[in-house]
């Protein structure tokens, strides 16, 4: 069975990311992510005073709420649940560096 490849990869890839919430458990949201190469991304966390939501900005092109994507949004999502933020970057790299959970 051959699975096609190139060397160049989609430019955006979709993955779901559970955000852990009080008391319930987590809520999934589909993101649409960019794809960002290796180099660019070393080049991307050397920047000094890049928070986790300027990362977040850089590396998401879409999400599966009502809610437009934008600065304010994710800045609620990050006040209203606290581990958003990490659990987003997490998933990307995860997707990214291919290393998908097993069931």
């Amino acid at each position: 069975m051959s699975i096609e490849f190139t060397l160049q990869p989609q430019p955006r890839f979709k993955a779901d990311v559970a955000i852990p919430r009080a008391g319930l458990e987590a809520g999934i949201v589909t993101f649409t992510f960019k794809h960002v190469p290796l180099n660019e991304m070393a080049e991307r966390e050397k920047r000094k005073n890049q928070t986790g939501l300027d990362f977040v900005e850089h590396i998401t092109a879409a999400w599966a709420l009502p809610d437009e994507l934008n600065r304010d949004n994710l800045t609620k999502l990050a006040n209203n649940y606290p581990q958003a933020i990490e659990a987003i970057i997490h998933t990307f790299y995860r997707e990214l560096l291919g290393q998908r959970e097993k069931n």
